[in-house]
């Protein structure tokens, strides 16, 4: 469906975001909005700090991507650092630089009827100051994985107290799984609404149809991610998948994705002795590229130290791609037995066992079942009419 059903206008106000510098943080949130859109009017604000490059003041860019008009502001901070100065300096062109692109969003919506936070905690007070002061509500939808006991970087009382006023004053509070809001009200931060709301999987999944492929001998195995090491273990898939290639050549190694660790990721697996008959790094992939790397693929492997939920699950899942993942976050409210594995994080014997035992063939998945199952709970349309339905709700 892609009519707009009715004239709610929604200001997204958003940490992370796909930028000129990088076009992956915060892609989920741009599929949200999209997906919103289908059935209301959304707005984007980002803003941007640029560290390497000058900009005169604030450099804004406005444009209408898929339907969405969006502003993201580009500016720049001070280079010196005085203590108690800079802080108050940067906030102020923080802050600034919000008020520059809400004010481009608001004339090309004609006002706005309520605010959609995504990541807290300096956003939320831009939400909770219209509250207060121009009675339009706001919903808070968290991503950020601090809140997790085993990240243990939601820290600082000043922090805390604002973000436990900003969460109390929002009408709804939207993650993307229980594991994570319980996280949050464990912390303090305390809302009657909170619900939780899968991420979208976009067209070019859902569309997809699988055409002729060749033949292989190998089993194709991948895996996708930003290339963080620390959360998402990359060094210990690549241990496992060193000690698999001593005992067995029937398979291929996929690792798809770019991120800070991306080169010393590629030169640890040269240091293990893996080669290109047994491993590739692509780089960065995206639509349809993306689409056609996972649904040739027999197996999605996900090896995370700790996570929330990463949107490649769903997008493996629409494709009828099983996944091996660990125990980890809202994983396991996902990944069961009808559709993958759960292993211990950090538990490479256990990773190459259940390597092992998919690539013997001693279980099997129904990737038909894993499809039509996922297809509907993923989709945009269901999605963007229940985040409406939300909005209609409220105003």
């Amino acid at each position: 469906m892609s009519i707009i059903q009715n004239n709610i206008r929604v200001l997204y106000l958003t940490r992370w975001y796909p930028n000129r510098y990088d076009p992956m943080p915060g892609l989920f949130i741009q599929r949200h909005a999209e997906a919103a859109n289908k059935f209301c009017k959304i707005g984007v604000v980002y803003t941007h700090v640029v560290e390497l490059e000058k900009v005169k003041g604030f450099s804004t860019e406005l444009s209408n991507i898929n339907g969405v008009f969006t502003a993201k502001v580009y500016y720049n901070n001070p280079k010196i650092n005085f203590p108690l100065i800079t802080p108050f300096v940067k906030a102020v062109r923080y802050f600034i630089a919000n008020s520059i692109g809400i004010k481009k969003i608001s004339e090309e919506l004609d006002g706005f009827d309520l605010l959609h936070v995504h990541i807290l905690t300096r956003l939320g007070l831009i939400a909770l100051w219209y509250k207060w002061f121009k009675r339009k509500p706001y919903i808070i939808s968290e991503h950020w994985s601090r809140y997790l006991p085993m990240t243990g970087n939601f820290k600082g009382g000043f922090r805390k107290w604002v973000t436990r006023l900003v969460v109390k004053n929002a009408a709804v509070v939207t993650t993307v799984t229980n594991n994570l809001a319980g996280a949050m009200q464990k912390h303090g931060l305390k809302n009657p609404n909170y619900r939780v709301l899968a991420n979208v999987v976009t067209d070019d999944f859902l569309n997809f149809s699988i055409g002729r492929h060749t033949k292989r001998n190998k089993t194709t195995l991948i895996h996708v991610s930003c290339f963080e090491d620390k959360s998402k273990n990359v060094s210990g898939l690549l241990r496992v998948i060193k000690s698999l290639a001593l005992s067995r050549n029937d398979f291929f190694f996929k690792m798809v994705g770019e991120g800070m660790d991306f080169d010393s990721m590629k030169a640890y697996a040269r240091k293990l002795g893996l080669d290109e008959k047994t491993i590739v790094f692509t780089g960065l992939l995206e639509g349809k590229q993306l689409v056609n790397e996972i649904a040739s693929a027999g197996l999605m492997v996900i090896f995370s130290n700790y996570e929330n939920l990463p949107v490649v699950i769903n997008e493996s899942f629409v494709m009828g791609v099983p996944v091996i993942a660990t125990r980890v976050g809202g994983i396991p409210e996902f990944v069961n037995k009808s559709n993958g594995r759960l292993i211990d994080a950090r538990d490479e014997s256990a990773l190459e066992k259940e390597l092992n035992y998919f690539l013997d063939g001693k279980y099997s998945f129904n990737s038909k079942k894993i499809k039509s199952e996922s297809r509907y709970v993923f989709s945009p349309d269901i999605i963007g009419k229940e985040l409406c339905d939300i909005y209609q709700d409220l105003i």
